[in-house]
């Protein structure tokens, strides 16, 4: 095959995953994908195309790459491909009418012939366990070997939607993994024929993704020293004369970095060498070094008395180099750049927001960029694989440190309280699933909020899932460090069967008892998913979520009877922006993230969808371009950047259609249902938003 091939060719990555869903047709959620009747002409022919690539991909292994073919690793990948293959034929048959006689396919006859004729023959050596594979399994047979292969080729799929990615850098309770570590092996071995992963700079919009983000930690190193001039200038007056103690070392390489990093001549156009993002990179980790110093430490645990100027000025500037590591803005031009590249490929043209049929647009021009991504599935798959090196699979899950930096989003003013929202990812670093700490840059930055800035309160809205297995110690982490006061942490369950309205919850559309769930979920707390911040008493939490819930069913909703299960979602969503504005409120906070694991999906999307809810509040007028830009930027950039890959779906979708079911309401009774609400909040809703710009 060639480079010029159509974008519509199956590529053998596309074919691995098909086969594994073929070969998973019990499972009643892969059925209907290949035995839907109206699709049977176009599942027929996809059956026939995915055995006809794998045979190709056999073939050019063959001729091309006979080396490889007398590599164990790649037998046991072949043979794990055809296993698989087997299975589908036999489940196709089995399992569907449309498929009966898979097996006799003259497509899949032709690989099986191939491959045992020819590949086979080529299998000169045996596939005996290595001494090191018989160490990690215990000495499993040859075909438990194949097997694993094969369970690795099925999670293919996972790696390709990005699903539950940080498990691959955190380990068993028992140190085992979790993801086979074949798989990795796999993503090589039909990496290395599949011209899918192959992209010409004319095709990829991510090829200038490296030059964007190293301009953007360009600034963000200009802007992190102008932030913290003052004292940078304090530390270098007397820091020669203490080189010995690691902590000023730490923080003396971590200033070099910074200066390097915010040093024109090191942006990735201009040199072949190293750049200003792994300049950036090494002054995070210098300055994680430094709040790792026994030093530090030791100040931790005994203050310096005042008169130790040069202790707290070491002090005074780790902390407001943790604060600028959060609070920084960067540059965001050319990531908007990037995203209306990607919408004039898909639609031609944004979209001017004026209405409520504004939300429809944007949901159809988000469908033309979902289909152009499409053409580019293999993002999240080469993330994988670059941050997946050998030695950086001791590192644990630390999002920080793994290229996903923090930023200030915008502001907001509640009568006297003005807020800056951050976009900040899970401040966590995790190696073991029942295990996980606060990094300690995130300290650092809520003691210089508590010491430096005046005591300023931080909101956490933890968008994770404390009730799952996965989830459940980044939360706990967090919430433990809660009991400090700089910090307090509110949790939202986003992942739950009531927040979903799935199972048992799908078919409830009776209101009011729904209504009634929604308060008990609330008044249960932690064992529904939900975590209050110890400053809120739970008579308060239980007696303003009721309120809210009443009057959002009565001015929203128009008290209806019925709600279908859209519109049980919308309120869902709907309640949370009021109830976040009154956490606000009352506890006067005056910093604010929506912080997931990554603040990609999640995160992002509530942040944009926070951002749209107050914009509302504050008037029903169009919205200016940068508006609608910098909305656009929040929901995409972050996944587009960090992930190569689109926001989630569906978190893009809970926020857009909770968004337009309040607008529609505005657009009809805007005075009357901001009357309703205004009682319940000191400020009577009086917002003013401001765009966090450094540009």
């Amino acid at each position: 095959m060639s480079n010029s091939k159509s974008r519509k060719d199956l590529s053998i990555m596309d074919a691995v995953d098909n086969l594994s869903s073929m070969a998973e047709l019990e499972q009643e959620s892969q059925k209907f994908k290949w035995i839907s009747p109206e699709e049977q002409e176009k599942n027929e022919e996809a059956v026939k195309q995915t055995f006809r690539v794998v045979h190709t991909y056999l073939e050019n292994l063959y001729e091309k790459d006979q080396d490889k073919l007398k590599e164990k690793e790649t037998q046991r990948g072949i043979q794990a491909i055809m296993v698989m293959a087997g299975e589908a034929a036999q489940k196709l048959s089995k399992y569907t009418n449309l498929f009966k006689g898979t097996a006799e396919l003259k497509e899949y006859q032709d690989l099986q012939q191939f491959y045992l004729s020819k590949i086979m023959q080529r299998f000169h050596e045996s596939l005996k366990l290595e001494e090191a594979w018989e160490e990690q399994w215990g000495g499993v047979k040859e075909e438990e070997t194949v097997d694993i292969h094969r369970r690795g080729l099925k999670d293919l799929e996972t790696v390709r939607k990005d699903k539950s990615y940080e498990l691959f850098y955190i380990r068993k309770e028992d140190g085992r993994p979790y993801f086979n570590r074949n798989l990795l092996r796999h993503i090589k071995l039909v990496g290395d024929f599949d011209e899918s992963l192959i992209e010409t700079e004319a095709d990829t919009p991510f090829m200038r993704v490296k030059a964007i983000v190293d301009r953007d930690l360009h600034t963000t190193a200009r802007e992190v020293l102008n932030m913290t001039a003052g004292y940078v200038d304090e530390f270098y007056k007397e820091a020669l004369r203490y080189k010995e103690i690691v902590f000023v070392t730490a923080l003396n390489k971590a200033l070099m970095a910074l200066m390097l990093a915010a040093n024109g001549r090191n942006l990735v156009q201009n040199t072949t060498g190293k750049n200003c993002s792994s300049y950036y990179n090494d002054f995070h980790f210098f300055l994680r070094e430094a709040l790792s110093s026994p030093e530090y430490l030791e100040f931790l645990e005994s203050p310096p008395v005042q008169a130790e100027r040069f202790s707290h000025a070491l002090i005074n500037l780790c902390h407001s180099l943790c604060t600028a590591f959060f609070m920084r803005v960067g540059t965001r031009q050319e990531e908007i750049d990037l995203i209306h590249r990607l919408i004039k490929k898909g639609t031609g043209e944004s979209v001017p927001f004026a209405g409520v049929s504004s939300w429809n647009m944007l949901l159809e021009e988000d469908e033309q960029i979902r289909a152009l991504m499409k053409e580019f599935p293999n993002g999240p798959l080469l993330k994988t694989l670059e941050l997946f090196r050998e030695e950086d699979e001791k590192l644990g899950f630390d999002p920080l440190s793994q290229h996903n930096i923090p930023s200030q989003l915008y502001n907001f003013s509640l009568g006297e309280l003005h807020v800056s929202v951050l976009r900040v990812p899970a401040p966590i670093r995790q190696e073991i699933i029942t295990k996980a700490s606060v990094v300690p840059e995130f300290r650092g930055f809520l003691r210089h909020l508590r010491k430096k800035l005046g005591g300023k309160r931080y909101l956490l809205i933890n968008l994770q899932d404390r009730t799952s297995w996965e989830e459940h110690a980044r939360c706990a982490a967090l919430e433990e460090l809660s009991a400090q006061e700089e910090l307090i942490v509110l949790t939202l369950p986003r992942d739950t069967d009531f927040y979903t309205q799935s199972k048992e919850y799908e078919e409830q559309s009776e209101a009011e008892s729904f209504v009634s769930v929604f308060k008990e979920q609330i008044a249960s707390g932690e064992s529904c998913g939900f975590y209050f911040p110890h400053q809120l008493k739970k008579e308060e939490v239980v007696k303003i979520s009721s309120q809210l819930i009443d009057l959002i069913w009565k001015e929203v909703f128009g008290h209806k009877n019925v709600l279908n299960r859209k519109q049980r979602l919308d309120f869902i969503e709907i309640f949370s922006s009021f109830f976040i504005l009154k956490v606000i409120e009352m506890l006067k906070i005056e910093i604010v993230s929506f912080t997931c694991k990554d603040a990609l999906d999640n995160g992002a999307a509530m942040g944009a969808g926070f951002f749209a809810f107050l914009r509302q509040l504050n008037t029903g007028e169009a919205w200016f371009k940068q508006e609608t830009d910098f909305f656009r930027w929040m929901l995409y950039a972050p996944a587009l950047i960090v992930r190569e890959r689109i926001v989630d779906i569906s978190r893009l979708n809970r926020t857009i259609s909770a968004l337009a079911a309040l607008d529609a309401e505005l657009e009809i009774r805007r005075q009357p249902l901001l009357d309703a609400f205004s009682p319940h909040f000191q400020d009577r809703l009086k917002t003013q938003l401001r765009i966090s710009n450094q540009e």
